[in-house]
């Protein structure tokens, strides 16, 4: 890339976002960040002389629509699952209309499922259909992470401390795959400093780890110095535990219960070439994030 590029994101104080503004600002590229809290945004990236701070939120797009001209790049990413496909779809327009001559949208691994097969996927692909016929836009790069490794943090905390135990509804030997908000965020940075030219319109599966639930029961065990087990739940059992314990609505537990890949799992061929780097493991994640789940 070059000096005179501005890089705009939205979605960059929350995990991922904020792993990609920082890594950026490392490197001394010029990030725009539009943040509903400013004072957030300060805290979370203090003193950086690189970083301009737009107020804004994405239910009133007008301060981004005022900002955005003079950026050559955008980071997206929208958490908002309602209003998903519409608002990464009026970003993406509002970018290209205003010179964005690249967008690295952060999409799901189940983007890629057959066609409305999963509630989580359509929105995903819908959104990234919507973006890939924007007339004259300009490059589109979609990231497809899996499973978060952070969603054990709050997925299985629940049972690890009630019962010790982590649930799911597979055989103790079915093998998942995660991926680290941490290489996503870096991943997304890279890709925002490179020729645009390199990449096009790619996109990329992201997955940083397999591990059986069984292991992943075993692996708990030796970061928490105490013994986690699985167990195999029922649909029905963890349906309950979804909408009850952590709070799903209908629609997003019904995706987690069935968030399985049809076309297996497996580490991204090639990951470290994005990275730079060995993509992080389960183990690694889990042993820096420890204290959220004693």
């Amino acid at each position: 890339m070059t000096t005179s590029e501005r890089i705009y994101i939205v979605g960059g104080t929350g995990t991922i976002g904020t792993v990609a503004v920082k890594e950026l600002l490392k490197k001394g590229v010029a990030v725009t960040l539009y943040a509903r809290s400013p004072a957030k945004a300060q805290t979370l990236f203090p003193n950086e002389p690189n970083l301009t701070v737009v107020e804004g939120d994405i239910n009133d797009l007008k301060p981004l629509e005022e900002s955005i001209t003079g950026h050559t790049r955008l980071f997206l990413l929208v958490s908002d699952l309602v209003k998903f496909t519409k608002l990464k779809t009026a970003i993406a327009q509002k970018a290209y209309a205003g010179g964005v001559k690249q967008i690295v949208d952060i999409s799901s691994f189940a983007s890629g499922y057959p066609w409305r097969s999963s509630p989580i996927g359509i929105i995903h692909q819908e959104a990234e259909q919507n973006i890939l016929n924007i007339p004259d836009r300009g490059a589109f790069v979609a990231l497809r992470p899996g499973r978060f490794m952070s969603n054990i943090l709050w997925q299985d905390i629940h049972p690890i401390k009630a019962a010790n135990t982590i649930v799911d509804t597979q055989e103790p030997g079915h093998v998942q795959g995660w991926i680290s908000p941490n290489d996503i965020g870096l991943t997304a940075a890279n890709i925002l400093q490179e020729l645009i030219e390199k990449h096009g319109d790619s996109v990329y599966n992201l997955i940083g780890d397999v591990i059986s639930l069984k292991d992943r029961a075993e692996l708990l065990s030796k970061i928490l110095g105490r013994t986690i087990v699985y167990t195999k739940a029922t649909p029905e059992e963890q349906y309950k535990n979804f909408t009850q314990t952590i709070g799903f609505p209908h629609i997003i537990a019904f995706s987690f219960l069935n968030a399985e890949s049809p076309y297996g799992e497996r580490v991204t061929p090639g990951f470290s070439i994005l990275l730079g780097r060995a993509p992080e493991t389960l183990a690694q994640y889990l042993e820096a994030n420890k204290k959220a789940l004693l």
